[in-house]
């Protein structure tokens, strides 16, 4: 039986680490004007829907549904997240399953041929699964998002001061 790597094992471990606190810190980058953190009496900040796709987009592509946890939809977030680990196990799974056909074979994956197939199929159903749920994520954050700030009665707006216009936050009470 083959060992598993130390390596493998470390980059599992960080990945999960990473999934566990995803939703900390997609709701921790809220920054305000000046670059720091909101600390206002305000209960709802306005989610932008670029933002949010942007966020979908690259931290997304590692974290499924973060941009859904920045636009405050966890449902939905918790969702794309539990779908990515399934993908993933499903692609390491079928690795392992093509790895080694002989040691597969027999019982429900059948001769090794049969395992052959199903570590495939399984690899690239899991590839599938997990490019599907990044652009599900990428395509409706921004919808996300913006029913968010329409909930919460949130818009951007500027206004001017004394050195130029300046993009503010408007918060209807």
């Amino acid at each position: 039986m083959k060992k598993v790597s130390p390596k493998i094992l470390l980059i599992f471990s960080f990945l999960f680490v990473l999934l566990m606190f995803s939703n900390v810190w997609a709701q921790n980058g809220d920054l305000d004007l000046s670059g720091g953190l909101e600390t206002n009496h305000q209960n709802y900040f306005y989610k932008d829907p670029n933002k949010a796709f942007l966020q979908a987009f690259f931290p997304g592509l590692l974290i499924h549904g973060y941009g859904h946890f920045y636009a405050d939809d966890q449902l939905t977030g918790d969702v794309l997240l539990t779908g990515e680990i399934v993908s993933l196990l499903s692609i390491g799974c079928g690795v392992l399953i093509q790895s080694n056909t002989t040691v597969f074979s027999g019982g429900i994956l059948g001769d090794s041929s049969n395992a052959q197939n199903i570590g495939t199929n399984m690899v690239w159903g899991g590839i599938a699964v997990f490019t599907l749920l990044w652009v599900v994520d990428m395509a409706h954050a921004p919808t996300a998002a913006s029913d968010y700030d329409a909930e919460h009665g949130l818009k951007p707006t500027a206004y001017m001061e004394q050195d130029g216009p300046v993009l503010a936050l408007a918060y209807r009470f």
